[in-house]
């Protein structure tokens, strides 16, 4: 790891290559935001209906594992602003929203460019890390919605920048802690990055005492702004401090809780990992393990692989504070192979890495976008009181239809023994073609109680969805 004064000359936020991988991953981005306009899996939508919540009086009861202090501080002041500046569309006030976390992702880059040139020293692996970085496909796609762990990765880099630097050992301890409560309350897995940070205060002390002053600091500012930040907003939000942590531990831990909580296997992460980590890597990664100056990276991959496989609910998107890190590895593996194959061939396998980490982004493709379009129309028809729809989320939950209409959620896939109560009294029902073509039953059951296909939503890649509607009496 290298002082401040040593790499100034060369760490430059003007870099050009910088600037362009930057500008190109906004661009995208923003793209990406506006375009694929549907929602990936509930969690967005719960971040998006409470920030509504609180901005508009959307008629929402969030989940009680959520801490509130993202979609109440970051996401519902762009909702209020939109709104207060005139905008109604739904559409453009959720695009609104995504902002703040596509601004987010770009200063990530910054951040992870300053972090290669503090523990690399060379500028051109620094735009290495950098593009590996931009344009990997989870902080690609995840930077264009509201998924909170683009703003905890900032935090986490802020940590390790603090702590990546030499003297005032009790103060970069106690910046990196605050950061990581910033991170712990906008999730709470985030608090497992302390554990490679801990590792990183070894690195940069000069002696046992300066790291058991940085670890120190790390911990006690962690401890304390974490009480202050969740302990005090869960008081406020669900009466008692940190009630949505304990509530998280009983859903996700304990599988006690309900919300539709899935189990994934302990080698989830390892099964996937040629989703998350391109093959062409690899010959970078081989050759980076025996690079001294990044050594303490791969803590920042292994402990999230090894905590993440003990809980119950696993995603892929969970692994996003780990791809800095794995960039960093990234990049001084290809100043190895720039040395040991030459310039050309590192090259070669640059770009064609770069460009299959973009293809990745394609996971927005299955968003629920066709899903959106039903609950547009369903929302412009007055006469619809009450919906019954499969994934209810898919549909943006109460962002559309707001406060006038009932949303209630069918199984998905359909039970033909449960749809009667579920759709009882329903004006429309909206479900999956996938669904109704692996169980007709379903069709003839919703004819027997009064329901006729209306129409049929496509939109690209997205689920088709199929919407009923009760058929007049006479």
């Amino acid at each position: 790891m290298t002082s401040a004064a040593t790499v100034t000359p060369t760490a430059r936020s003007s870099d050009p290559v910088l600037l362009g991988a930057v500008g190109l991953a906004t661009a995208l981005r923003l793209w990406f935001a506006w375009h694929f306009f549907g929602f990936l899996g509930g969690d967005d939508v719960e971040i998006l209906q409470e920030a509504f919540r609180v901005a508009t009086g959307l008629d929402y009861a969030p989940w009680n594992v959520r801490n509130l202090l993202l979609p109440d501080l970051v996401v519902a002041p762009l909702v209020r602003l939109g709104a207060l500046l005139g905008i109604q569309g739904v559409d453009s006030l959720a695009f609104l929203a995504t902002l703040p976390f596509v601004a987010l992702a770009s200063v990530n880059i910054f951040l992870v460019f300053r972090l290669a040139i503090l523990w690399l020293d060379d500028l051109a692996t620094a735009r290495v890390v950098a593009a590996l970085y931009a344009f990997h496909w989870l902080p690609l796609a995840y930077g264009s919605t509201v998924y909170p762990r683009t703003a905890t990765t900032t935090c986490v880099l802020l940590a390790a920048l603090a702590l990546s630097g030499p003297g005032k050992d009790a103060a970069r301890g106690g910046v990196s802690g605050v950061a990581m409560a910033v991170a712990f309350a906008g999730r709470y897995s985030e608090a497992m990055y302390v554990l490679p940070l801990l590792v990183l205060c070894r690195v940069g002390a000069a002696g046992r005492a300066a790291f058991l002053t940085r670890g120190l600091a790390l911990l006690g500012a962690f401890a304390g702004a974490a009480a202050a930040l969740v302990g005090a907003s869960d008081m406020l939000a669900w009466g008692r401090p940190f009630a949505s942590l304990s509530e998280l531990w009983r859903a996700m831990v304990s599988g006690a809780g309900g919300g539709g909580i899935s189990t994934r296997p302990p080698w989830f992460y390892l099964a996937r990992i040629l989703f998350w980590l391109t093959p062409t890597l690899l010959p970078a990664l081989a050759l980076a393990w025996r690079e001294r100056r990044v050594r303490w990276a791969w803590a920042f991959l292994a402990v999230p692989l090894v905590l993440l496989s003990l809980i119950a609910h696993k995603e892929l998107r969970y692994l996003q504070g780990a791809i800095p890190f794995l960039a960093l590895l990234g990049g001084a593996g290809f100043a190895a192979v720039k040395r040991r194959w030459g310039q050309w061939p590192a090259a070669a396998l640059l770009v064609v890495t770069v460009g299959a980490q973009v293809h990745g982004a394609g996971v927005l493709e299955g968003k629920s976008m066709a899903a959106v379009v039903a609950a547009r129309r369903l929302a412009g028809d007055s006469s619809v009181r009450v919906v019954a729809l499969s994934q209810s989320w898919a549909y943006g939950g109460r962002l559309y239809v707001g406060n006038r209409v009932e949303v209630r959620d069918v199984p998905t896939p359909p039970v033909v023994g449960t749809l009667a109560a579920t759709v009882a009294g329903a004006d429309r029902v909206g479900l999956y073609l996938k669904d109704l073509r692996a169980d007709p039953a379903v069709v003839a059951a919703l004819g027997a109680l009064g329901f006729a296909e209306r129409e049929r939503i496509a939109w690209g890649e997205s689920k088709t969805v199929v919407v009923f509607a009760r058929e007049q009496t006479r």
